[in-house]
């Protein structure tokens, strides 16, 4: 209870914000736009980047187990997957400065965008560490067979830690800073349609 006082009290110290002008309100709007358009725009090049290495290795080395090939197919699928929906995702964030003269259509096209990302970041996301930790159990057979048995036990915990890290603390951060950018274009957007009536 103690910390919702504060919290309030907080909220009620708040000055509210003078009137914006229609300038500075657009000028933060575009600015979080090419924020997102280009986090999406690295993010897609990093990700082609890694499918390059993987089929790269996939044809370059020559693995012992047909498992190994299998865990490299399904990585190599499932990452090219995640590089078709980000690169659509910023193509379609990109061609969206045409709403900027309708701002009710923006905001309905940002909320539909966030419920989009919500659910590819969430439920997909899943799917994709499932079938990534299904390859590396494969290619983890062979890796049983070359590495001594506590270098084996060591790099298997190491990548069990290293998806709990990434589900429960990295995609968190994740998510929550894709969704106050939007958020943040839907506020501005607000601001704008206000001026407008």
């Amino acid at each position: 209870m103690k910390g919702f006082d504060e919290i309030q009290q907080l909220w009620q110290g708040q000055k509210p914000e003078p009137n914006v002008s229609f300038d500075t309100i657009l000028k933060r709007l575009k600015s979080n736009r090419t924020a997102l358009m280009r986090k999406l725009f690295w993010q897609s090049i990093a990700v082609g980047i890694v499918v390059l290495t993987a089929l790269w290795i996939g044809l370059a080395v020559d693995f012992s187990t047909w498992t190994t090939y299998l865990a490299l197919a399904i990585m190599v699928g499932c990452i090219a997957y995640y590089f078709v929906n980000q690169l659509t995702d910023y193509k379609n964030i990109s061609r969206s400065s045409h709403l900027l003269s309708k701002p009710q259509d923006y905001i309905n096209y940002l909320r539909a965008f966030q419920q989009k990302r919500n659910r590819f970041n969430t439920r997909n996301y899943l799917i994709y560490e499932i079938c990534i930790a299904a390859a590396f159990a494969l290619y983890g057979i062979e890796m049983y067979f070359i590495l001594p048995l506590l270098t084996f036990v060591g790099i298997f915990l190491f990548v069990i830690f290293w998806f709990l890290i990434c589900h429960f603390v990295f995609m968190k951060q994740y998510i929550n800073s894709e969704n106050m950018r939007i958020e943040e274009m839907i506020d501005n957007l607000e601001r704008i349609k206000n001026q407008f009536e």
